[in-house]
């Protein structure tokens, strides 16, 4: 049975910050389950294996990678660092935690919320 969150190993790719043969290798290794077909893998267990191996350093500067740091989401919001602290620690901004303790926020749902405080402000 395919799972409600089913995603393509091309997007599992964009979200691990891989390429498709690393998606595949990590299938292979018991690290990602196939989800009802081959293709599809559930998008809760590829962000949870995102935050172990999940190369944010590398994404600093990238306009299309699915995660990005507090510095790159704090500039998509229009706000500083400490407001996006204090926003996130508050449980009114949603983050995952990488293994090395680095905050992770998801490009799209940032930019929903940049895109509501806009609607609300205009």
């Amino acid at each position: 049975m395919r799972p409600i969150d089913a995603i393509s190993r091309v997007e599992a790719a964009r979200i691990l910050g891989c390429s498709r043969s690393t998606v595949a290798k990590y299938v292979r290794e018991g690290r990602l389950h196939s989800a009802g077909t081959r293709l599809s893998l559930s998008c809760a267990a590829v962000e949870q294996l995102a935050l172990s191996v999940y190369p944010w350093r590398r994404d600093l500067r990238g306009d299309a990678s699915y995660w990005v740091t507090g510095q790159r989401a704090s500039g998509i919001l229009g706000v500083n660092v400490a407001r996006l602290n204090q926003l996130a620690n508050a449980g009114r901004l949603p983050f995952e935690t990488h293994e090395d303790g680095t905050r992770l926020y998801r490009r799209d749902q940032l930019r929903t919320v940049a895109n509501a405080r806009e609607a609300r402000w205009n």
